[in-house]
């Protein structure tokens, strides 16, 4: 499925993606059989042929019709969620199908026909979901999220939305907490509409309108933030992110920064974390907090306080140093090496990691050079680099080799990139020729209908029965315990059930981890570059990303593998875009310290 993503350089700062070539996952060795299952009266041959027409994205009006007789309610479901999921490939048959949906007597299933509609953007239905959205009920809140998908068509019927005194009532507050979501997509920001839900007395909507300022970077709402009522962790957190110099502006700047300076001793971690990044823009007089932070208890504070620090400290190395010597972790010294460089400092530890045995020191102290005024010295380590022993500092090398010279002047450049080309490593290969991600054809690989069967014995009846597989994660920091969704992505679910029960995740690293966003693991490799060799298929349903989701990482659409990802705070701008398939059910604290290098002991799965 085509999927009109949001642009990973903006959410997400590096991709979530992986480079997979474009094969299919092997069947497990558990699901080849039908195996044994509690009596059920569901369908399985007919829920099973849904689920394949779904996995190869084909439109069969005859099979969803005979579900849709169905007096199972999941069957209906299931084919409604089909429906939605290949409409973006047949857009044509699929429109008329959601639409008469929309009105069906079970909200679920209205509501995955509505949240169709937003997959496809489809401008004409902008009348029918707000009538929908004003009716409210179950369905309301699926049409809201559709008419952000929309976007700017819809953002004049999102505004008189908000603008509806019915919209502040409690029995509406989820509704209204997705049109303020919904507005925040629409650039410019609809502020009018947003502000008066900053003074909101329901803490939800407080945030969403927050969010929507913050997630839009929206100057003038900075004074309106600044004087409403903060007694919520997220709210405040929100609150920090738009406190940078550059989007209060000067006339804010005085009392932006007093506020950051409150917040970066607030009691809670992702405040501060949010605080320490925005104060840092503001130079030299943020040197005392940015120290503060990195003697902070918590190692993700300590990292942002680091990745801070570009401008409070001078070039002056004595700070540079004491602030090396306060931390000896991966991350934060590697977050002072990556701001010291971009101030033209060059730190002595930097010289040691070149040569440190671990590649993530010296592929990190290569990066330092990538905005070096000295480009002489830059270019000789990156050629340098090109012929490391591990293929993930090769790649960052030829990387660096390739924008440095766009215009193939350089002929020493060209022939080390050339050279590359016949790298015994395929990933250093694919670097060098520029491989883009290849989604899976759907026509490629064809599953026996048993095996489908097998998914649905497996996985669905049991997450029906509320008996979801389930799976502890044992991490250096405690315990995670996460619950799987099988009922709507039961492919995702047994891939992932898959990988880890033949111990693929055992001792991998999260390889990233962005304080305050989210937590990335699932490549063998520790560069963000591995997956097990095939894609599988998105499962988009509006399952929310909220604290503590399990999502599928992704470099395009259709191209998950084994890469997945926490989100550590919520992030409903995923919502959609991004296959959801378990949630967080313990261990938040263990997740709340992970950090990136952090490595996964083991993961069972419990059927």
């Amino acid at each position: 499925m085509i999927v009109a993503l949001i642009s990973a350089a903006v959410l997400f700062g590096t991709g979530l993606g992986i480079v997979k070539p474009d094969v299919a996952p092997p069947v497990p060795h558990h699901a080849r059989a039908v195996l044994p299952t509690r009596e059920d009266s569901l369908d399985v041959a007919l829920y099973a042929r849904i689920l394949k027409s779904a996995d190869q994205r084909i439109l069969d009006s005859t099979l969803l019709d005979e579900a849709m007789q169905s007096r199972d309610v999941e069957m209906r479901r299931v084919a409604a969620r089909t429906l939605s999921q290949v409409a973006l490939r047949d857009r044509a048959a699929a429109l008329p199908m959601l639409r008469a949906l929309v009105r069906d007597h079970d909200a679920t299933v209205a509501g995955t026909a509505l949240f169709g509609l937003g997959l496809v953007r489809d401008t004409s239905s902008v009348p029918l979901l707000t009538s929908i959205v004003r009716v409210g009920g179950a369905p309301a809140t699926s049409a809201a999220w559709a008419l952000g998908e929309i976007g700017k068509p819809a953002i004049d019927s999102i505004s008189e939305l908000l603008g509806e005194p019915a919209m502040s009532r409690r029995a509406r507050e989820s509704v209204t907490r997705e049109l303020l979501i919904a507005a925040s997509k629409v650039r410019p920001l609809a502020f009018d509409a947003v502000k008066p839900y900053l003074a909101s007395h329901l803490s939800e909507l407080r945030w969403a309108a927050a969010y929507g300022v913050a997630r839009q970077r929206y100057g003038p709402g900075v004074s309106a933030l600044l004087n409403a009522r903060a007694p919520d962790a997220k709210f405040r957190a929100e609150l920090a992110r738009v406190l940078a110099k550059n989007i209060a502006g000067d006339s804010l700047s005085e009392r932006a920064l007093a506020r950051l300076h409150t917040l970066v001793v607030d009691a809670d971690p992702y405040v501060r974390i949010n605080a320490l990044q925005a104060i840092g823009s503001y130079g030299l007089t943020a040197r005392s907090a940015i120290l503060r932070g990195l003697h902070d208890r918590d190692a993700n504070v300590r990292v942002s306080a680091a990745g801070a620090s570009a401008l409070p400290f001078d070039t002056a190395m004595t700070e540079w140093l004491t602030a090396w010597r306060v931390d000896t972790s991966y991350k934060v010294r590697k977050s002072l090496i990556e701001a010291a460089s971009s101030r033209g400092v060059r730190l002595p530890g930097t010289a040691e990691w070149r040569g440190a045995p671990d590649w993530r020191m010296r592929a990190a102290a290569l990066q330092s050079w990538a905005k070096s005024h000295d480009t002489a010295t830059a270019r000789d380590m990156e050629l340098a680099s090109a012929h490391d022993t591990d293929s993930r500092v090769r790649i960052t090398a030829l990387h660096m080799l390739a924008a440095r010279d766009t215009a193939h002047r350089d002929s020493v450049i060209q022939r080390v990139l050339e050279a590359a080309r016949s790298d015994p490593d395929s990933m250093v290969r694919n670097a060098v020729r520029g491989s883009r991600v290849r989604t899976l054809d759907t026509l490629a690989v064809e599953r026996p209908l048993d095996w489908y069967e097998s998914v649905v014995r497996r996985v669905v009846i049991p997450s029906l029965h509320q008996h979801p597989p389930r799976a502890i994660m044992r991490t250096i920091r405690g315990d995670i315990g996460i619950t799987f969704d099988g009922v709507l992505a039961p492919l995702t679910v047994l891939n992932f059930a898959t990988l880890a029960d033949a111990h693929y995740y055992d001792h991998v690293r999260f390889h990233r981890v962005v304080p305050g966003f989210v937590a990335q693991d699932g490549d063998p490799r520790g560069d963000g570059e591995g997956g097990p060799g095939y894609s599988i298929r998105d499962e988009l349903t509006l399952l929310p990303y909220r604290r503590g989701a399990v999502g599928m990482a992704l470099s395009g659409p259709d191209t998950g593998g084994s890469q997945y990802f926490l989100t550590l705070t919520p992030q409903p701008h995923l919502t959609g875009h991004y296959t959801v398939f378990g949630s967080i059910s313990s261990g938040l604290a263990a997740m709340d310290s992970l950090v990136e290098g952090d490595t996964i002991n083991s993961i069972r799965i419990i059927w």
